[in-house]
């Protein structure tokens, strides 16, 4: 009888499982709020350095969100932080730039358009890898499982492997 109590229940041993198409979703409509934002702010500025500046980082700031939300609706946080390093650095880069020259975005001369343009490049396509390794969530879940396990005559961890 006191074994049934201690036994654990099915739910702790066996993981949810994992929606890849929500993940993709996820990290879709974080780029397409960011791209909204941010060319709403782009297209509006007339000619306003401070409002071309925030309509670029916001466009760049969703390069960080978006693999970073479709890892968190997956649980993968650590992934979450691996993926948005590389468009957050380019997001700091751009800022850097704003900086040092606030129309660059406008009437930056050509070495600073390549520089703006190469940051917002490598932004987006980082951070489109990072959205779609999210999408292969339910792969890496079902690769390996760690449950504990106590009950009538057994106490440990079972592991399994998918191969």
């Amino acid at each position: 009888m006191l074994a049934l109590g201690l036994t654990a229940p099915p739910s702790w041993a066996d993981k949810p499982e994992p929606e890849p198409a929500r993940a993709f979703l996820t990290g879709a409509l974080v780029f397409v709020a960011g791209f909204t934002v941010g060319g709403v702010l782009l297209a509006t500025s007339k000619d306003d350095n401070v409002q071309n500046n925030a309509g670029w980082l916001a466009i760049q700031g969703a390069f960080v969100a978006a693999p970073f939300a479709a890892h968190a609706v997956s649980g993968e946080w650590t992934r979450a932080l691996v993926f948005s390093a590389s468009p957050a650095a380019t997001w700091g880069g751009t800022a850097a730039l704003f900086a040092v020259d606030p129309e660059a975005v406008e009437h930056g001369p050509l070495d600073q358009q390549r520089v703006l343009w190469a940051l917002f490049g490598v932004g987006l396509f980082s951070s489109a890898v990072g959205v779609i390794d999210a999408t292969f969530v339910d792969k890496r879940a079902r690769a390996i499982a760690v449950a504990p396990v106590l009950g009538s005559g057994q106490v440990g961890v079972r592991i399994g492997v998918t191969l």
